[in-house]
């Protein structure tokens, strides 16, 4: 039996043929190879020895486990696919087959994830920090002047409440720890400050983290995988990458350089004294994927609730 990746990668070949943005004698020429470089969803990259390439995407109905909606990165990209101003800020659309389920994306072949450069570049550099921080004020800023798209609110405003995710009552690792965080008047007090803050002002990528950050062997950035977007805080976006360089005990500087790429890619700075709740919420739902991420996970998450209510307003800009 073929395994999934396998099945996937097969599928993404005979659609790109059948559309002809590769042809037989491309194959011929150049070759052609498919490698799966899923996460949670099923992505192939297919590379022609040309350099080209394409990002394949299988594309399912929404899911309980916060994993994100498919139907809400089918309508981002095309909603952002006819405006310049985005250009270069996520992945081109190629196409959409809804028979086969398919998304096709270009493939950005020579960029690597920014929790994944190799040697000598380091995650945590400033200037990558910059760039990643200028990519998604870039984003606002551009967003801005787009069709609104569906809203989204974070999952875990609604922890304590009957809207919880199922997966939060179901799974015997995230129960405990969910019906903790719940219970707990710091972490209570972060979330009800960003229920009350919360303003649909924009279109937000809604799962900003270094995973879905890819780095161009120029230093720009782009970001990738939208199930999760949607019209929403700006804030939540720039919380994500704050309480990703606090998950990777980055120095403060990086952090500095991530906030005032961001000023310049948007033109304007970040809500830096209203930033800290929206950190602090962040840093809990790292906590409850740590819970299922790692084999023995307890410290981490530890860790990641102490800077949730420690976290502090991060000044002027």
């Amino acid at each position: 039996m073929l395994s999934k990746s396998t099945t996937l990668a097969r599928r993404a070949v005979r659609l790109l043929l059948d559309r002809g943005l590769v042809t037989p004698a491309d194959v011929h020429r150049y070759g052609l190879s498919a490698r799966d470089a899923s996460e949670s969803n099923g992505v192939v990259l297919v590379e022609l020895g040309d350099g080209r390439g394409y990002a394949v995407k299988e594309t399912t109905g929404p899911r309980d486990d916060a994993q994100g909606d498919p139907d809400r990165e089918i309508a981002l990209y095309r909603t952002a696919h006819d405006a310049p101003a985005t250009a270069h800020l996520l992945p081109r659309l190629e196409l959409y087959d809804p028979d086969t389920g398919l998304l096709v994306l270009e493939g950005v072949v020579a960029a690597r994830r920014l929790d994944r450069l190799p040697p000598p570049r380091d995650p945590l550099d400033e200037r990558t920090a910059a760039a990643f921080g200028r990519t998604l004020g870039a984003w606002h800023q551009a967003a801005a002047a787009l069709p609104p798209l569906r809203p989204v609110r974070p999952w875990l405003l609604d922890i304590a409440g009957p809207r919880r995710l199922p997966v939060l009552n179901h799974d015997e690792r995230l129960r405990p720890l969910a019906d903790a965080i719940a219970a707990d008047p710091a972490h209570r007090a972060a979330m009800d400050a960003v229920a009350a803050a919360w303003t649909c002002d924009t279109a937000i990528h809604g799962d900003v983290r270094f995973s879905n950050v890819l780095i161009r062997p120029s230093g720009s950035a782009l970001l990738v995988d939208w199930e999760s977007a949607g019209t929403g805080d700006t804030r939540w976006d720039v919380a994500g990458g704050v309480q990703e360089y606090l998950s990777a005990g980055a120095p403060p500087p990086t952090v500095e350089a991530f906030l005032d790429g961001y000023a310049r890619g948007r033109g304007r700075p970040a809500d830096r004294a209203r930033l800290a709740p929206f950190t602090a919420c962040r840093l809990l739902i790292r906590a409850l994927q740590l819970a299922t991420w790692l084999p023995e996970p307890h410290a981490e998450i530890q860790r990641h609730r102490a800077l949730a209510r420690d976290v502090q307003p991060l000044g002027a800009a």
